[in-house]
């Protein structure tokens, strides 16, 4: 059989889903970077792995200048919405959103889903 080699998932999953600023699981049903990466080069059927969207995940894009705001770099870490809020000292507003992002067309926690005016 075949190794699989294991994908490099570097700046496209963060390495902790947990809020910097205050620890909270913003992905509960996500694997962070190490963990989707071995599941990945262990998935020799080649049917990928599950990752569920639910009323507690608070996984999102904002726009460039949003995470600069809140003092971050691309890739620097998560934050859960009311963290976020709190660094940039205002409620987000579904302008902040990157429109074509699919993250932010998957279900969240309901101040995510207020935020983005989930359509």
């Amino acid at each position: 059989m075949k190794k699989m080699e294991k994908p490099d998932l570097r700046g496209k999953v963060p390495e902790s889903w947990a809020c910097i600023d205050c620890g909270i699981n913003t992905a509960p049903g996500h694997l962070p970077r190490g963990e989707m990466e071995q599941a990945l080069a262990a998935d020799w059927a080649n049917k990928g792995v599950v990752q569920t969207y639910n009323e507690l995940t608070e996984i999102y894009e904002v726009k460039a200048q949003i995470w600069k705001a809140a003092g971050l770099e691309p890739m620097g870490g998560c934050l859960c919405i009311g963290c976020l809020e709190k660094r940039i000292g205002r409620k987000l507003t579904s302008g902040d959103f990157v429109d074509d992002s699919s993250l932010n067309k998957m279900q969240g926690s309901e101040r995510l889903m207020d935020r983005r005016e989930y359509r």
